[in-house]
């Protein structure tokens, strides 16, 4: 294993120079407003009221309170937006860490090619690394447990060696607090020490102590969560079913119900799996895992154990948006490192490294024509949004069938229905009971925006939905593809005309 410690001068420029790229392969991050998760999980933040059988209050997240701080510490140091530079902030430390991580298994060349390969993956547009979705925050924290979980069994001695464990663990943890299946880095963390102790890399008395570190930083933040939740009144029964059971109902929703929207998905995903440059890594890793075994086997067991739960976290998430394969970066990251330092297929990997870069480049460069000429419809929730604000007054209502939450944010109006995500949905209320009801009720929403069939999923086969609006609302105008309903009950000017052609910036 290579040296830790103090980086020679070149090797800290190289990384100095890498953090400055990939912060400015963040730029692209500017040209597109807020996506549906981060408007969902700000107004999640923004409403935030604990309930004992509710984490969050009136709106619903099935995110634990780690991330939803994010988006409230966010709004209150530049609003909506100030999350993505949280995200550039992670990808710079992403970028070190993997420097650091691959120079004690590699060696600094090959870690500077990790490097690379960690920076050109991060950079591709389609896997939207630089919004502040979930794996953007989750990942960089996987990378940091690999990193830290490194350098307390290789090389650092004493009391550093057991803070570097319990950083690790805190790390593993607070990723799997962004996104449920993020515990790749703990996975890692937990075979290389076991297989290092099996192989008598370790001492069973260090093997124990290291353990029992990484054990203690891990339950920091479950500790805290426990606390919060005490302090709040928040059920705990009630927050492990919102964070994982509620997972298990919806892989069953999506698995049971229409499945030719998520294999479409699937699709797209293997080809940028192939396309992007990252499964042929991953592959000639694979092939090489043998030579990778006998160099550096402890290491190449963390790896390939760290790729199947990533795999399976991406399988058993059921929805296969591309934005997934940014959670096999870490792992990608060091399959290069082992297979540089097997000396197997060297000359390979560095090519497969560069077409990865071509890739990248010519993703990004249609990802900023797109967006530049308005050409992308990314906007165009948002432009929705925007118009029905222009018509709306300050205490109207809103609520967008079957969960856009940009639309509710852009609009600056409060939603009575508390589910803004398509998903729950279909997953809480199927049936659409509480929506009818919602529509039905004393003080029913103003606006209803329709960005999709009104049976879409099946959620209303038995039209109810359909007769209720067309008995209680008009239809105001369209935008950008949505239909815009208002209440009959509730004169407003018009729906202005909107420009949907017209760019972000």
């Amino acid at each position: 294993m290579s040296s830790a410690g103090r980086l020679p001068g070149t090797d800290r420029q190289f990384v100095i120079g890498a953090v400055a790229i990939c912060l400015l392969l963040y730029v692209p991050a500017l040209l597109v407003p807020l996506l549906p998760d981060e408007a969902g999980y700000w107004l999640v933040a923004r409403a935030w009221d604990p309930q004992p059988d509710s984490m969050y209050g009136f709106y619903w997240a099935d995110r634990t309170p780690v991330l939803i701080w994010m988006f409230q510490a966010g709004d209150v140091l530049g609003g909506p937006f100030a999350p993505r530079a949280f995200i550039a902030v992670l990808g710079a430390l992403m970028v070190v860490a993997v420097f650091r991580a691959a120079r004690i298994v590699a060696g600094s060349d090959a870690a500077r090619w990790s490097t690379a390969t960690a920076v050109i993956l991060l950079a591709n547009p389609a896997w939207l690394a630089w919004t502040a979705k979930s794996e953007s925050f989750g990942v960089p924290l996987v990378m940091v447990c690999c990193w830290l979980t490194l350098e307390a069994v290789h090389h650092r001695p004493g009391w550093a060696r057991l803070a570097l464990a319990a950083g690790a663990g805190a790390a593993g943890v607070l990723a799997v607090g962004m996104k449920q299946n993020l515990a790749g880095g703990l996975v890692f963390a937990a075979v290389l020490l076991v297989t290092s102790l099996l192989r008598r890399d370790l001492k069973p008395r260090l093997a124990a102590m290291i353990a029992f570190a990484g054990l203690a930083g891990a339950m920091v933040p479950v500790l805290g969560l426990l606390v919060w939740a005490e302090v709040n009144g928040v059920r705990v029964a009630s927050m492990w079913e919102t964070i994982y059971g509620f997972r298990t109902d919806a892989f069953g929703v999506i698995t049971g119900g229409h499945t030719s929207a998520p294999l479409s998905r699937v699709r797209d995903l293997l080809l940028l799996f192939v396309g992007s440059g990252l499964g042929v890594l991953i592959v000639l890793f694979l092939v090489s895992s043998r030579r990778a075994f006998a160099v550096r086997p402890a290491v190449t067991a963390a790896v390939l154990a760290m790729l199947a739960v990533d795999v399976a976290g991406i399988v058993l998430g059921g929805s296969y948006w591309t934005p997934y394969l940014v959670a096999l970066v870490p792992a990608t990251v060091l399959c290069v490192a082992l297979v540089l330092v097997s000396g197997s297929r060297e000359r390979l990997m560095k090519a497969s490294v560069a077409l990865a870069a071509v890739s990248s480049a010519l993703l990004l460069t249609y990802f900023g024509f797109t967006h530049v000429t308005g050409r992308s419809e990314s906007p165009h929730a948002t432009y929705t949004g925007r118009a029905v604000g222009e018509v709306a007054q300050p205490d109207d209502t809103i609520v967008v069938l079957y969960g856009v939450p940009e639309i509710v944010r852009a609009s600056g109006l409060d939603s009575p229905y508390p589910y803004l995500w398509s998903l729950p949905v279909r997953t809480l209320d199927p049936e659409l009971t509480l929506l009818r009801a919602t529509v039905q009720g004393d003080d029913p929403p103003e606006w209803i925006v329709q960005r999709s069939g009104l049976n879409a999923w099946g959620l209303d086969e038995r039209r109810r939905l359909r007769a209720l609006l067309r008995s209680e609302y008009v239809v105001s105008g369209r935008a950008c593809g949505s239909r815009v309903w208002r209440l009959e009950a509730a004169p407003r000017p018009a729906l202005p005309r909107v420009d949907c052609r017209r760019p972000w910036l």
